[in-house]
């Protein structure tokens, strides 16, 4: 059989992601020697042509057919050979993937306990009509078949911080200040979400414990978390490019008594406080400002619509009526009962994301009369429905538990990185 490539590694040819798994799964054929001598055939006779080898395909055209394929396969053609483990982990597939457009959301979510060492970053994949590998699930089976999404744990960092503020730029997470073995720290680490593995980035000015994070237009805001000195910024950015961090001017006594439990960037401004008092810093004009709109219950946006849970409640607001107000997201009625009974009304941890262009939520929920003192973390994938008249609509298309975990356990974090 002829099979032509192009010499362009971008060259879009449907047929390339079929021919790199009918390639790789050959692989696993046993090589021409040894069925000679079971065949008892010729000396001379010519290799069979259904045992190709991965080197008859350049690296180039390789790396072109696995950047067109679900980052959700990678793991079972992780098991093919060195080779195809070693191309899925390098950098040339993801530059590929970005050129090619073929970048996915993923799911990560951060845990920790006190039993834990170190705080564990997962996964969350959809495992629908898929398989896992023995390494990915920690099975005692070769293989494990699942219909439903569940956590896998990643590589762990020996970093021990459960810091609030923790961002993503990019595909790479970014883990800053303490507590870090309850005391307050300068450090960042930066989770790479390609190869799964950490590094350091440069430290903050100041050592920080609790402050909050937020990343626009290539540079990360951190502010709050300082001991109280009036002579430590109580506000830095750090920019991505340069990896160099800058103190933000100096606030003022009113901002630096404000207690803030979420910071969002809406339009160019970072809004920080409560539900009593907010402020922002503008980006541009590098000044401070009260605000007067309250938009705090922001946790995603879908098309220009901001969506927020409070008080038990999916909320959403539609960022282009300026005089618009928060409104319940309709339709869940039957997922608010289900919260509810399993843990989400027992003040629990609630996250919510999008991804996908859908919503997930992801809870906290304590299991009725369980002796090992156990909880469950819930999640529930949401489908945006957009009704004549602007109305905005929520579908439940699945809820699943995820992961069983101690009672004592914290969902710490739960964050969307395109990859």
């Amino acid at each position: 059989m002829l099979v032509f490539f192009s010499l362009d590694p971008f060259y879009t040819l449907p047929s390339l992601p079929l021919i790199a798994i009918t390639v790789a799964m050959n692989l696993q054929v046993e090589p021409p020697e040894k069925k000679k001598r079971k065949n008892s055939s010729p000396p001379h006779s010519p290799p069979s042509s259904s045992s190709p080898s991965l080197s008859l395909l350049p690296d180039e055209i390789v790396v072109n057919c696995l950047a067109r394929i679900s980052r959700s396969n990678y793991p079972t053609l992780s098991i093919v050979s060195k080779s195809f483990r070693s191309i899925l982990s390098s950098t040339e597939l993801y530059a590929a993937r970005s050129h090619l457009g073929s970048t996915e959301q993923c799911v990560y979510v951060c845990l920790w306990d006190d039993s834990y060492q170190f705080p564990q970053w997962l996964r969350l994949w959809d495992n629908s009509n898929r398989t896992l590998a023995t390494s990915m699930i920690k099975s005692r089976r070769k293989k494990k078949k699942t219909t439903k999404q569940m956590l896998v744990p990643i590589t762990s960092s020996n970093f021990t911080s459960v810091s609030k503020a923790t961002v993503v730029v990019g595909s790479e997470i970014y883990v800053i200040g303490g507590p870090v073995d309850y005391e307050p720290s300068s450090a960042v680490r930066v989770l790479d979400c390609c190869s799964h593995t950490w590094r350091d980035a440069p430290s903050m000015t100041i050592a920080r414990v609790n402050a909050l994070a937020c990343f626009h237009d290539g540079k990360i805001y951190v502010m709050g978390g300082c001991q109280g000195f009036e002579d430590e910024p109580w506000a830095e950015v750090f920019d991505t490019k340069t990896q160099t961090w800058e103190s933000l001017p100096e606030p003022g006594t009113e901002v630096r008594e404000c207690s803030i439990y979420k910071m969002v960037e809406i339009e160019g401004k970072i809004e920080f406080g409560n539900v009593n008092e907010t402020y922002a810093y503008d980006t541009k004009q590098c000044k401070w400002e009260s605000c007067v709109k309250q938009k705090l219950r922001s946790e995603c946006m879908i098309e220009n619509v901001s969506y927020g849970y409070w008080n038990m409640r999916l909320l959403w607001y539609d960022n282009g009526i300026q005089k618009d107000y928060w409104k319940r997201l309709e339709g869940l009625d039957s997922l608010d009962v289900m919260y509810m009974r399993n843990g989400g009304s027992s003040g629990n941890t609630t996250k919510l994301v999008s991804c996908g262009g859908k919503l997930l939520l992801l809870w906290e929920g304590y299991m009725k009369h369980n002796p090992n003192n156990r909880k469950k973390i819930w999640c529930a994938v949401i489908a945006i429905e957009k009704r004549d008249g602007g109305g905005v609509c929520g579908i439940v298309e699945r809820v699943d538990v995820l992961h069983t975990v101690p009672r004592s356990c914290q969902l710490l974090h739960c964050l969307v990185v395109s990859v």
